[in-house]
């Protein structure tokens, strides 16, 4: 969330709990070049990571929001949107 570069939190959730949930995870390369990632979760974990991207999506959704006109159409998909979340995430947990 918008106040959280000031405190402990990122999306609403404890920074240190995001930072051993992201430390669980590993990258590889997929057939056409992407980035997956993959790893195994804890409830204790895995619940705040979800609600801080689900936090975040949503802030971004609105400023699409604020972007979007008939001619233009949506700015991203859902997707996307939802890949930003992450990189946002990822960004303000080393803010």
């Amino acid at each position: 969330m918008a106040g959280d570069a000031c405190t402990d939190q990122v999306g609403g959730e404890p920074r240190e709990l995001l930072r051993r949930a992201i430390a669980c995870m590993t990258m590889t390369k997929g057939l056409g070049g992407e980035a997956i990632l993959s790893g195994k979760l804890p409830h204790e974990l895995s619940e705040p990571l979800s609600r801080a991207l689900m936090r975040i999506e949503a802030e971004l959704l609105l400023h699409d929001a604020d972007l979007f006109t008939v001619q233009r159409g949506e700015i991203r998909t859902q997707s996307e949107r939802r890949a930003d979340s992450f990189t946002t995430m990822l960004q303000r947990l080393v803010d």
